[in-house]
């Protein structure tokens, strides 16, 4: 017979343990959370990131010293790794920089994730050989573009498995499944980086001078070329109306393409300084010479072929003394091709090259005549 005294004792029991149930619950939640927390201060354990304005740059010095020599320099949301922490400044290494920063520029540890969230953008890093991006957000969409491996794409939002981005000028989707996303904190750059970059530039911006003066040179010499009359007639050096009208045609026709020539050559130069990449596709994340020349013609609706040597026989064939901007120059060995590049004009082609300098490989101009070339074809006109 259980009696009250028992039916107590019971109930007090059954108290106790869901008491102590709770309280293994609670226990449990608190220890995940822990456990996060852990993983997120881990994630950014002795590092740091430059935090300044986006229009100024973070001096990196040899010595923690404002006299000290600057080595480097990083912008807005640049991550080091930080050797040493002192009161006022700390020892960082980022890229290929080691040298020392003033503690109030940066920020530290666990408070790096609030401050990327504000300020830093993400990127998609690709981790399969070739992925494509798609229109929409769906295996069943039209595919807009591919992409290889490792490249890094510019993420304009996320929408469950799936990444917007931009790819070269176009948006579309590529699924996370195949994609890391990331913040693209940056790293800091050398003092021999810089100057090479400002060199860079600055050849750059010699070259599309000289193919702007080409080709208003070309066009005035196309205009004074003949001379037209109130009733339409051209009339030349040559006799007889009908012959002297025609030469007229195809010298604006010729005029025209030359025009063209030289918009695809100031377009193609402002890839400058982007990276090399056999067999690549990116003319922002990486991309090879016969891939370069493609995708710059493809721009302005010309398709030729994928490789140096299939592209020797697209266009047409011109002298290598008679070039003018957007024809493209072949190098090789022994009569093989193994190189493409794309005139611009003043003696400079713009190229996707895998060797120094600049700093070494990428997208840089060169001399027409760095190597001897083979021979040239001519896509426009």
């Amino acid at each position: 017979m259980i009696t009250r005294k028992m039916r107590l004792s019971m109930a007090m029991l059954t108290i106790a343990a869901s008491v102590l149930t709770t309280g293994n619950i609670k226990a449990d939640e608190k220890d995940t959370t822990n456990e996060t927390n852990t993983a997120t201060e881990s994630k950014y354990a002795n590092k740091a990131v430059a935090d300044i304005y986006s229009t100024t740059t973070l001096n990196i010095r040899k010595k923690g010293s404002i006299n000290a020599k600057i080595v480097g320099k990083m912008k807005k949301g640049n991550i080091a790794t930080v050797l040493k922490k002192g009161s006022e400044w700390s020892k960082v290494r980022s890229g290929n920089v080691t040298g020392y920063v003033k503690n109030q520029y940066l920020v530290f540890g666990d408070e790096i994730e609030n401050f990327a969230k504000q300020n830093v953008k993400k990127v998609a890093k690709v981790q399969t050989e070739t992925l494509r991006v798609r229109k929409k957000a769906s295996t069943d969409s039209k595919i807009v573009t591919l992409v290889s491996e490792d490249d890094k794409l510019k993420v304009k939002k996320q929408a469950n498995d799936w990444a917007k981005v931009k790819v070269d000028g176009q948006t579309g989707y590529v699924s996370k499944d195949y994609a890391k996303v990331t913040y693209s904190f940056g790293k800091a750059k050398s003092m021999k980086q810089i100057q090479a970059e400002q060199e860079a530039k600055e050849a750059k911006k010699r070259a599309e001078e000289a193919a702007r003066s080409k080709s208003e040179n070309e066009s005035v010499s196309t205009t004074s070329s003949g001379h037209t009359s109130d009733d339409g007639t051209t009339s030349g050096s040559t006799t007889g109306s009908t012959q002297t009208t025609k030469k007229a045609s195809v010298s604006v026709s010729s005029s025209g393409s030359s025009a063209t020539g030289s918009r695809i050559a100031s377009y193609a130069q402002q890839f400058v300084g982007n990276p090399y990449r056999y067999g690549g596709n990116s003319l922002t994340n990486g991309i090879d010479c016969s891939g370069f020349t493609q995708q710059i013609m493809a721009k302005f609706g010309y398709s030729i072929s994928r490789t140096s040597s299939s592209q020797s026989g697209d266009g047409r064939a011109v002298s290598t003394s008679n070039l003018r901007a957007g024809d493209l120059v072949f190098y090789g060995d022994g009569g093989s091709i193994d190189h493409v590049a794309l005139y611009i004009g003043g003696g400079q082609v713009v190229h996707a090259s895998n060797s120094a300098p600049y700093p070494r490989g990428g997208i840089k101009i060169s001399n027409v005549n760095y190597r001897t070339p083979i021979c040239a074809r001519r896509i426009i006109g």
